[in-house]
């Protein structure tokens, strides 16, 4: 093509009922496999709390092998970056969809041979070794999955609604991490004393059933029109001789401050939800002797209302601003988890339930927005590597570093108010960060990082150069 050639809108015209079916689908596969990562989330960190010290790190000390299991968990999360680099790639150049296929198939195989997997007393080293290289490959699935999620979903989505269908991929994983807890829920008084034989395989078994459902919604959607004009784009230069720079080192070389800043944002809101969900549990029940089932039934009321919340949120921030949402969100959250422990350590069901649903609740008013302004950061080019990036980097400090952190204080006999004062300080570094986010309600995804760059709130209101 010639400089002088230029794309003016969409590269494919389809009548308004079938954009709104075909938004409904986009949005649906996004739910679903933001569910099947946060589900396999969920009953992996509460299988971390719960069984993997006793089966899988067989003679260690009790708090030592606490640590090792949670380390597995974090494992997983230092993967993260690099599946985000490697999926980015191929979604930033070849498209979202054919990434996101392979992300839910390699997370589902990698969680359901978990279910499998021999313990240490069947097999010695190797049992450990194998949970920690399957963690791996899911870490590597998810580092892609929530990224190129979000991208699809908000490409997909028309600027004044960009919250609402990015929201998607959030409630998804809300959900996830209620079915997770649910499957626990059922399993350990079912299996009873026969759960650390087999009950708590059977949560990992069940995830083939969500991924034959996500799979196929996943073959049902369709690229955004945004990506098929990029691909356009890599097209022309590639005739023109001109090579595909690779989005990582782009985005690293052009966005690193926008990473930083936009991981810090939420890493601090991460950090608390994460130790709810993995090391409160496990304080819990092994030092405040609380049933493991009163702390499951527990956790699903505040992810509940976590998923009620979000779409909500979500709509609101739409109309208000997704900067000004969020900024409400960190301070409360940072507020909030001054007040954590002194609930927890009454024993009390009333303060333990008051904590979870304030944290999930809180938790909800940060996370709802997220998706819209994370693809709002970036060029077209590099918008899946770096949304993939900004999330990852937070998740990799939160939830990976954040319950080997805890329990290691915990371990040293530093007591619960030392976590206190870790939530404390992620939440105001949080707080610092998001007034350091630029406005990016009402930019169009299309002219992001462009010299057409336009704030106007239409679709495509300016040509983009080809060439």
């Amino acid at each position: 093509m010639s400089e002088s050639t230029v794309v003016t809108g969409p590269t494919t015209f389809a009548p308004a009922g079938a954009q709104r079916s075909q938004s409904l689908r986009v949005w649906f596969s996004a739910f679903l496999g933001g569910s099947i990562e946060f589900y396999d989330f969920s009953i992996y960190s509460t299988a971390a709390a719960l069984v993997f010290a006793p089966l899988f790190f067989t003679g260690a000390p009790p708090a030592v092998g606490l640590i090792a299991s949670f380390a597995t968990l974090a494992v997983g999360y230092i993967a993260r970056p690099l599946g985000g680099i490697i999926f980015g790639h191929f979604g930033d150049k070849i498209g979202r969809k054919s990434s996101l296929i392979v992300t839910v198939v390699l997370m589902a195989l990698a969680t359901a041979l978990i279910g499998v997997l021999p313990t240490f007393e069947q097999v010695g080293a190797i049992a450990p070794i194998l949970l920690i290289l399957l963690r791996v490959v899911q870490g590597l699935s998810v580092g892609g999955e929530w990224g190129g999620s979000v991208v699809l979903t908000t490409e997909h989505s028309k600027v004044k609604r960009r919250s609402l269908m990015g929201v998607a991929t959030p409630m998804g994983s809300a959900f996830g991490l209620l079915l997770g807890f649910i499957a626990f829920a059922i399993v350990i008084p079912a299996s009873g004393d026969q759960f650390l034989v087999w009950g708590w395989r059977i949560p990992f078994l069940s995830t083939i059933l969500l991924f034959a459902v996500a799979l196929y919604m996943r073959f049902r959607v369709s690229e955004s029109d945004v990506m098929k004009e990029q691909r356009l784009k890599i097209a022309a230069d590639t005739k023109a001789g001109i090579k595909f720079k690779k989005p990582f080192v782009e985005v690293f070389k052009k966005h690193w401050r926008t990473i930083i800043v936009s991981a810090l944002v939420f890493a601090g809101p991460f950090l608390i939800q994460s130790l709810m969900l993995s090391f409160y549990v496990s304080y819990a029940v092994g030092t405040m002797k609380i049933p493991n089932t009163e702390m499951v039934n527990i956790s699903m009321i505040g992810l509940t209302v976590t998923l009620l919340a979000l779409p909500l949120v979500a709509w609101i921030s739409d109309r208000v601003g997704r900067r000004k949402v969020m900024t409400v969100g960190v301070i409360l959250a940072t507020i909030n988890a001054i007040f954590i422990w002194p609930l927890l350590s009454t024993g009390m069901v009333w303060g333990i339930l008051l904590t979870y649903v304030l944290v999930f609740l809180i938790h909800a008013i940060v996370l709802a927005p997220l998706a819209a302004t994370y693809s709002e950061l970036y060029p077209t080019k590099m918008r899946y590597t770096g949304v993939s990036m900004s999330y990852q980097v937070a998740s990799l400090l939160a939830g990976g570093l954040g319950p080997v952190l805890a329990q290691s204080f915990i371990a040293a006999g530093w007591g619960p108010w030392s976590v206190t004062g870790l939530l404390v300080f992620s939440g105001l570094v949080a707080t610092w960060a998001v007034f350091r986010l630029k406005k990016t309600d009402d930019v169009d995804l299309r002219t992001v990082g462009t010299s057409a760059q336009s704030t106007s709130g239409e679709a495509n209101p300016a040509p983009i150069a080809i060439g």
